[in-house]
């Protein structure tokens, strides 16, 4: 792991007390989990994980690492990055703006452009149209291995078979250089294409054009480059091993000096940090870099921010250096410095709607005739169906609750509790909870999706069960507690979600969750799909907030704040992202020749207009909705959107949703909630696996008396939304808290009070006013 990454690790804990750093070693988490015995079996409160699939049929993933000894603790899956450590060569890898790939001859490096076709739009990794391959004379790779990892930032050791040589290289997402060092061996840089080059008066550089990408070498002084018709080889003084490479904007005399104050400053370490601010709802992260000088005193460097980065970044517009990189997500923007801040507006979730239009003698029918049990799988049985079912479930509680069904409520929670036990306490022998140390990851057997072998998808399997546990947590502190089911809990989200880092952590910082990319990925594993290189992938977006919204309600039920405020940072970024990657709101960022103003699929290349298992419309665009919870509101904070993607979702199918009437008509609520309750009254949807047809009635019909989400209003409380319709405004707040709280609700842009209102302690509050 990262040298400074112990160091690191104890200035981020002291500035988590708010008492000052004590000097007293934190706690670690788990410690049965990481000090258990190889096939013990571990109890986590009332829970059990085991530490070997030994006599269950199950398969744990592979048991290797392609890494160094350097490299200990969880093993981060799930990056762009990952494909490095799942196999002996990388993946097409994509920092961007640069695209890598490590092979036998070494580093391939390349930049390509963003191509549009009738499936989707990519700037994909081709070995035939790299740009160049730093290697060395001679140097065979035996294995790409993984040598070290920050937040957004991977080393790479390239030895080389005879075990005499090797290259150390490192690349960060955003950063359009990349760093090597070189012990046994000269560097042979391979250019793949014919080059020119430029003097700039400095003889330890080469400037050079290939295939129409400007790149600089930056070496130290007293190098020499010899070139011949297969590249260049550099002769590196005996006590300066090292070569940083440069993608330029261009190749002007004032860019090169400007990349080469910056060129031998090499990254070290990358750390994000967040800060919720309850007051004012504004999410601040910092991207820290750490890095060490190999010449002169340069601390700072040079980054490519993607849109949803530099559209809140707190700098002027004129701090931005005057180049930009074109990549997938659209124009990136170059910063120079140790760090930047970004500031975002949380816009609040609820846990359920409030009760303000439902015929309550409706509800009641449809809740009589829902299926309070835990349904057969359409598929074969699953974490993630298991999780639908929980949701589907959880989502009642509150409108039993709403409707005085209180024996209706306690059969919907005993449901839950009873299932979630049996998989998670060993009750029932086919369910398992496993824990894997050479990865740092827990399974829960059966599953699927390759969420056990690759460690796809987890935050889509495990936050539907914390979402479902955190409903039950509000009324259940008893079963909540960490002695009890919640310690169990809180493993699942730490699996996918740990807010805390260390080589002693059971699992591995923010694992699903690309704090640079601003977004989650769903891949575990990251490789090529045969001769397919798009990196990383996720499908969808609207499970990946899902999971994030979990956390906050689980922070908010059990009073942790630090999970409370880890799914804020992830649920507020995600938006964001979601916004500019997957949807395209504003119509910035998609290539003009793409045809669809969405992105069912985002992978580290571009993006894709289709679906894992289908091309049914409705599926394709129902992906990215589902599941709707008080956490869905984002899609109604632009309402033109939301009916331009209904309208091209009906346009494609011919016609209105048939197989997803429930999921659809639910986001048309958003935007249209008169005519999606009368689609619902005309015939009642059949619902989705993980839906419900109380659930849908008590969402469309309670938007369409509450009006429209405004997200220009925010309030200085974890729960909170706020609608409009005609001139009225409805102020909605959840208390989960022992004690009554007084909500403020302000404008976003400027902090002045709007509504202030009292909310009795577990309850839901909604105060309308007219005229606002």
């Amino acid at each position: 792991m990262n040298r400074n990454r112990s160091v690191m690790t104890v200035l981020a804990l002291c500035a988590a007390l708010l008492a000052g750093c004590t000097g007293k070693p934190a706690s670690v988490p788990f410690p049965e989990l990481t000090e258990a015995e190889e096939g013990a079996e571990v109890r986590i409160g009332q829970g059990v994980v085991r530490t070997s699939l030994d006599g269950t049929g199950y398969q744990p993933p592979q048991p290797h690492v392609y890494k160094t000894d350097r490299v200990t603790g969880p093993i981060p899956t799930n990056d762009w990055w990952s494909s490095l450590a799942w196999g002996p060569f990388s993946g097409a890898m994509y920092p961007h703006p640069l695209v890598i790939r490590v092979g036998p001859d070494g580093l391939n490096v390349a930049y390509p452009p963003v191509r549009t076709s009738s499936g989707g739009f990519h700037a994909l990794y081709k070995h035939s149209e790299r740009d160049l391959t730093v290697g060395g004379r001679g140097h065979d790779v035996d294995d790409g291995l993984l040598n070290g990892f920050g937040d957004w930032h991977v080393d790479m050791l390239l030895p080389n078979k005879d075990g005499n040589a090797a290259i150390r290289a490192t690349s960060a997402h955003g950063s359009p250089y990349l760093y090597f060092t070189f012990e046994g061996t000269d560097p042979f840089v391979t250019l793949n294409g014919e080059a020119s080059f430029e003097e700039t008066g400095h003889a330890h550089e080469a400037v050079f054009t290939v295939n129409g990408h400007a790149y600089a070498l930056f070496a130290p002084v007293g190098t020499s480059w010899i070139r011949d018709a297969g590249g260049l080889t550099v002769e590196l003084p005996e006590d300066a091993r090292y070569v940083s490479l440069a993608l330029l904007p261009d190749t002007r005399p004032e860019t090169v000096e400007t990349f080469r104050r910056y060129a031998y400053s090499f990254i070290t370490d990358t750390i994000v940090s967040w800060r919720y601010d309850e007051e004012t709802s504004r999410v601040e992260t910092t991207y820290r870099f750490v890095t060490e000088p190999m010449e002169g005193k340069e601390k700072g460097t040079l980054t490519a921010l993607y849109p949803h980065q530099w559209k809140h970044v707190t700098v002027q517009a004129d701090d931005f250096l005057p180049y930009g990189y074109e990549s997938p997500r659209g124009v990136m923007k170059v910063l120079a410095g140790e760090s930047f801040r970004t500031v975002m507006t949380y816009p609040g979730i609820l846990p359920f709607l409030p009760a303000a239009g439902a015929d309550e003698a409706r509800l009641r029918e449809y809740l009589a005739d829902e299926r309070v049990q835990v349904l057969p799988s359409p598929e074969a049985e699953g974490t993630y169906w298991y999780g639908k079912n929980y949701n589907r479930l959880a989502q009642l509680i509150p409108i039993a609750r709403q409707l005085g069904e209180s024996e209706t409520e306690e059969q919907l929670r005993q449901t839950i509790r009873e299932d979630m036990e049996r998989a998670l306490t060993g009750a029932d022998p086919a369910r398992i909870a496993y824990y894997d140390r050479i990865w740092g990851t827990l399974n829960l057997y059966p599953t699927q999706f390759g969420a056990d072998l690759v460690l796809n998808d987890h935050h889509f399997h495990y936050g539907y069960w914390v979402l479902a546990a955190a409903m039950l947590a509000y009324e259940d502190a008893e079963w909540a507690r960490s002695d009890r089911m919640g310690g169990m809990i809180e493993l699942l989200i730490r699996d996918y979600a740990n807010w805390e880092r260390g080589e002693d952590q059971p699992f591995p910082f923010l694992r699903t969750f690309d704090p640079y990319a601003g977004h989650s990925w769903a891949s575990g594993n990251a490789t090529d799909i045969n001769s397919y290189s798009p990196g990383n992938n996720q499908e969808s977006s609207s499970e990946a907030l899902m999971a994030a919204a979990a956390l906050i309600l689980w922070g908010d039920a059990t009073g942790n704040r630090a999970i409370r405020d880890t799914g804020i940072y992830l649920y507020t970024t995600e938006v964001e992202a979601v916004k500019n990657y997957w949807l395209d709101t504003e119509n910035e960022h998609f290539p003009e020749a793409y045809e669809q103003d969405y992105a069912p699929i985002v992978v580290s290349a571009g993006g894709e207009f289709r679906t894992w298992w289908t091309t049914n419309p409705e599926e394709i665009y129902g992906i990215n909705v589902l599941p709707v919870t008080g956490a869905s509101l984002y899609w109604g904070h632009d309402p033109d959107y939301a009916r331009k993607f209904y309208d091209d979702m009906a346009a494609l199918n011919g016609g209105p949703p048939q197989e997803w009437r429930d999921i659809l008509g639910m986001l048309r609520a958003l935007y249209d909630p008169s005519g999606a309750l009368a689609d619902f009254e005309a015939s009642p949807p059949v619902p989705e696996y993980g839906e419900s047809r109380t659930h849908t009635y008590h969402w469309i019909a309670n938007l369409n008396a509450l009006g429209r989400v405004d997200p220009s209003i925010v309030a200085d409380t974890t729960l909170f939304a706020v609608f409009r319709r005609d001139d009225r405004v409805t102020y909605a707040a959840y208390n989960g808290g022992d004690k009554p709280i007084t909500v403020t609700f302000k404008r976003a842009a400027d902090g002045a009070k709007v509504h202030t209102m009292k909310v009795p302690a577990k309850e839901m509050a909604a105060e309308t006013v007219s005229g606002g």
